[in-house]
């Protein structure tokens, strides 16, 4: 490459003497417009769908000790809003590191705890860690 840039000078001088100025600074502009041409022919790099692992992890922790942690004399809303936010983030977390779940699918009861906690084992086995007093 090193050897490539320092001949561009020299032949760039040859061409002048050849084909004149005019021509050169013609095919100068030709050949920079066919490399803009080829570069916009470049496919896109792929963009990442969704959030980074890092941010829904960090929203999996917080939401899984705040569901947790619901006080005993709490309202059912308040209950049922948490519980709500954590599957949700659960659901993220299975979607960015493509784990089958049926979080959406099951009615709240018995079934979707359980369903909730296999989630959270293979999360947990994939390198997820669900909660922040875990050492």
């Amino acid at each position: 490459m090193h050897a490539l840039v320092s001949f561009l000078p020299f032949a760039g001088v040859i061409a002048a003497a050849i084909l004149g100025p005019r021509r050169v600074g013609r095919l100068v502009r030709s050949l920079t417009a066919l490399v803009r041409r080829v570069e916009r022919l470049r496919p896109e790099p792929p963009r990442p769908v969704g959030r980074p692992i890092e941010q829904i992890a960090c929203d999996v922790r917080r939401l899984s000790n705040s569901f947790r942690r619901v006080p005993d004399d709490a309202s059912f809303a308040r209950f049922e809003g948490r519980r709500r936010a954590y599957d949700d983030v659960l659901v993220e977390a299975c979607r960015a590191v493509e784990v089958e779940h049926l979080l959406q699918v099951l009615p709240p009861g018995p079934d979707l705890d359980r369903e909730r906690r296999r989630v959270e084992l293979v999360l947990w086995r994939v390198g997820l860690l669900l909660l922040d007093d875990v050492a």
